[in-house]
């Protein structure tokens, strides 16, 4: 319904229309205008509401640019660890046995 008025708002009217139903159509068209507007506006607010509701739920899961940024650089810093453990483990066997098993390697 809210469609056909905004239709029926932007077609020009006619002789007949005018003869026929003259102020009548002119005060249905101007309704149907008011109520496109209130429901543009009222859609507006519910998009405001939802987009303040996600915003806020964002920052509590921590996912704010500051948040996001400590997180790469926390995961910076493990995938570091990761890498330096690899190099270790490749190029001293003896050292990563001896840290990650408690005791010494005899080969």
């Amino acid at each position: 319904m809210l469609l056909g008025g905004l239709i029926a708002s932007a077609l020009p009217r006619s002789d007949l229309e005018d003869n026929l139903v003259g102020e009548a159509s002119e005060a249905a068209k101007n309704r149907a205008r008011d109520a496109a507007s209130r429901g543009f506006d009222v859609a507006k607010d519910a998009a405001g509401e939802i987009f303040e509701n996600v915003a806020r739920q964002a920052g509590t899961e921590g996912l704010t640019s500051e948040g996001l940024d400590s997180t790469a650089k926390d995961i910076g810093q493990r995938v570091r660890r990761v890498a330096e453990a690899a190099v270790t483990t490749a190029f001293e066997p003896d050292a990563s046995t001896t840290s990650a098993g408690g005791g010494e390697h005899h080969g």
